[in-house]
């Protein structure tokens, strides 16, 4: 049904919203964020690429993807978002070795 289309765009779009209000906290840094976010959102929505129930949007979400993943590699070449997860209190270097080895 058309509603159920409007709830799975919804369902999409809210992913990436969720990641966003992230970046908007205005009394605290939020640089930490970056790596973890863009692990999530990517994760988010290839897990819906694959499920038939979003099968009318995997074109869609596979360019979304595909920016993300250009996106994410431009971390390769700024440091400071792995520096940002060492310095941070809580994670220090677990995140990088739980996520990555």
């Amino acid at each position: 049904s058309d509603w159920e289309c409007v709830n799975d765009t919804c369902t999409i779009i809210s992913n990436a919203n969720n990641i966003q209000h992230l970046f908007s906290h205005e009394r605290q840094p939020a640089l930490w964020h970056a790596i973890p976010s863009f692990e999530e959102l990517q994760t988010a929505w290839e897990e819906k690429h694959d499920l038939p129930k979003y099968s009318i949007y995997t074109e869609a979400i596979a360019g979304a993807l595909m920016k993300i993943r250009k996106y994410y590699n431009k971390f390769d070449n700024k440091p400071i978002y792995a520096l940002a997860l060492v310095l941070h209190p809580y994670y220090k270097l677990t995140y990088i070795k739980m996520a990555w080895g």
